[in-house]
């Protein structure tokens, strides 16, 4: 599950053409928070899905396949 998420935001921040400084930036993240999450080595808060969502253009439901977000993914597996 963390690797899916990772992979989606990657794919996500590429389409827009910002670097991990940039798309912490308007995230208001940490932007080595941003490369674990992307890696899938970390689970993001929800607070921080939606602020990464908002920052993408997204819906938060984008960042999981359109899925609600899954209480897997909140408890880190």
């Amino acid at each position: 599950m963390l690797a899916d998420v990772g992979e989606i935001l990657v794919s996500l921040r590429s389409r827009l053409g910002l670097d991990i400084e940039e798309a912490a930036q308007r995230a208001h993240l940490d932007a080595e928070r941003l490369a674990e999450a992307e890696a899938g080595e970390i689970a993001l808060g929800e607070s921080e899905l939606r602020e990464l969502a908002d920052a993408y253009g997204v819906a938060v439901t984008a960042l999981f396949g359109g899925k609600t977000t899954p209480l897997s993914y909140l408890a880190g597996a």
